[in-house]
Order: structure tokens, then C-alpha cells, then sequence
């Protein structure tokens, strides 16, 4: 071999090792190729959390699996565009959405809920919504009255009857983060310098959430939520906003939160589970 060939092949391998380099650092940079445009584009990637195992499509096809810890799963390097992300699991309910991802950005999805669809798993969680909606109220058994000696029948008088007056409605408690009045929600701001403000008007029942930072109700078919204080997830909500997030054919008749504070049970032709996810796809579970 002469010394122009090993110098050639040696300004060879320098090139490929350069070359291989700078690929190698592209993507270590969340950069992927895209071949339709032909050039270097930088990815996003999708994390999802979901109540248990389950498998994660991308466009119905197979991508990862929820870890063992945790049952959550990490999909990088992913093209700008709008995915149709699944969230399946045999026998169980299916969750599914449409998702824009951002060059350089994560979409998060702590909250995926998915619950058993057949035999009596399904008949328990049924019954578990069942009881959140109507909970049994006990009431006190009557202890039995003395047998009294009977009193001779004193002769009938004529006495008018009075008119009963109108039981007063209880004086709601303002002070309160949020009260009702007259059928109206009321929500009081944090330091108390301004006046309540009037969220919704028509309604029977409030429900707060667990953690104290949102506040659910309905109105026929309406379903509405209001958020007490700003969250750390996605997607971002700020203290002060309302959102529909489902409107029925068929009134709402009971509603009540599920297993954690971002899902919703309730009465509405049926037994649902509503997510407050409202990105494109809002999932339902029915029973």
C-alpha cells in the first residue's frame, strides 16, 4: 500500500468519523430525519401514566408498554405532526386521543384511566359507582313507645287551624371558599377584598373535589367544572376557569368524583366515568 492510499483512507476515516459524529450528537439532541422535507428536524416525545398495565399505540400500531412501576411509558423522538395515541389493555376499556406534538416538547398524560369490562370486576366497579351516586343513608331504628292507659276521649272543641308558615331557607355560609344561595355557586376569592363572584345559576348540588382544588357540578345535560386553584399538569388550568366538559342528550341525574380528581361518576342514561381531559377525544367510560 502506498503512502497516498493510507493517506486517503486515513482522510476517509476521519470524514466517517466526523461525519457519523455529528449524527450521532444530532439526535442525542432530539433531532430525527425527516424524509419528506429531507432534512433534520427536531422531535417531541409523549409520556403517559396510566391506573394499570397496558399497552401504547401510535396510529394502531404497538409502540411501548406501561412499566411494572408505575404504569408509565416514555416515546421519544417523535416527528412534529397529530398522532391517534391508544391506550388498551384486554378485557378493559380502551382510552384514546388525538395528539399534536411539538417540536421540543412533552405531552403529558398523568391521569389515563382504564377500568374492567367484563365479568365481575366490571359488576364490582358498577356497584362502587352505584354507591358514590346513592349512598345508603342509615336511619336510626325506633325505640318502641310505652303502652299508655288509654284517657277518656275529652269532648271535641272547635279550634282553628293555623296556617303554617314557610320553613325559612338556611342562611348560606359565606365565608366559605364557595357557597350556594338560592341556586346559585358563589365563589369567593382567596384574600376576601372583592365580592363573591357568581359561577352558575340553576343548580341543586355542588360537588368539591378531594384535594380541595376544583369545584363539579351539572345543569340538565351540562356538565361543568371550576378550578379553585392553578394546576402542575397538563393540560394547564388556572385558578378562576370554567370548563364544559360534556354535554348529554339526556339530563344529568347524580354526579360524584371517582378514585382521584380528575374523574368524574355519573347518572346519565347509565353509569359513566367521565375524564376532565378535554383534549381531542374526551374519553367515556359506560357500565
Amino acid at each position: 500500500m502506498t503512502r497516498t492510499t493510507r493517506r486517503i483512507l486515513f482522510y476517509c476515516a476521519i470524514a466517517i468519523f466526523v461525519g457519523v459524529s455529528y449524527v450521532v450528537l444530532i439526535y442525542a439532541q432530539g433531532y430525527q430525519y425527516s424524509f419528506s422535507t429531507g432534512r433534520f428536524i427536531r422531535s417531541g416525545a409523549l409520556y403517559v401514566k396510566a391506573n394499570t398495565s397496558a399497552s401504547i399505540l401510535i396510529n394502531g400500531k404497538l409502540k411501548a408498554s406501561t412499566s411494572l412501576l408505575g404504569n408509565s411509558a416514555s416515546i421519544g423522538a417523535l416527528l412534529p405532526a397529530t398522532y391517534t395515541i391508544s391506550v388498551q389493555k384486554e378485557g378493559w376499556s380502551s382510552w384514546q386521543k388525538k395528539v399534536t406534538i411539538t417540536a421540543g416538547f412533552v405531552e403529558d398524560f398523568n391521569h389515563v384511566m382504564l377500568l374492567p369490562q367484563t365479568g365481575q370486576d366490571k359488576e364490582n366497579v358498577k356497584q362502587e359507582i352505584h354507591d358514590l351516586l346513592y349512598p345508603v343513608v342509615a336511619s336510626p331504628s325506633a325505640s318502641p313507645s310505652p303502652a299508655k292507659t288509654p284517657s277518656p276521649t275529652p269532648k271535641s272543641k272547635t279550634k282553628s287551624t293555623p296556617t303554617p308558615s314557610p320553613t325559612p331557607l338556611p342562611t348560606p355560609d359565606m365565608t366559605k371558599p364557595f357557597y350556594m344561595d338560592k341556586g346559585s355557586l358563589y365563589v369567593n376569592d382567596n384574600d376576601g377584598t372583592d365580592a363573591p363572584v357568581k359561577i352558575a345559576d340553576n343548580i341543586t348540588s355542588v360537588a368539591p373535589s378531594d384535594d380541595g382544588q376544583k369545584l363539579a357540578w351539572f345543569s340538565g345535560g351540562q356538565l361543568w367544572v371550576y378550578w379553585l386553584t392553578d394546576t402542575n399538569y397538563q393540560p394547564v388550568h388556572h385558578a378562576g376557569d370554567v370548563a364544559l366538559v360534556a354535554h348529554f342528550n339526556y339530563p344529568i341525574k347524580a354526579i360524584h368524583w371517582f378514585r382521584d380528581n380528575d374523574h368524574l361518576a355519573l347518572d346519565a342514561s347509565g353509569l359513566k366515568v367521565i375524564e376532565l381531559d378535554t383534549r381531542p377525544g374526551l374519553n367515556i367510560i359506560n357500565f
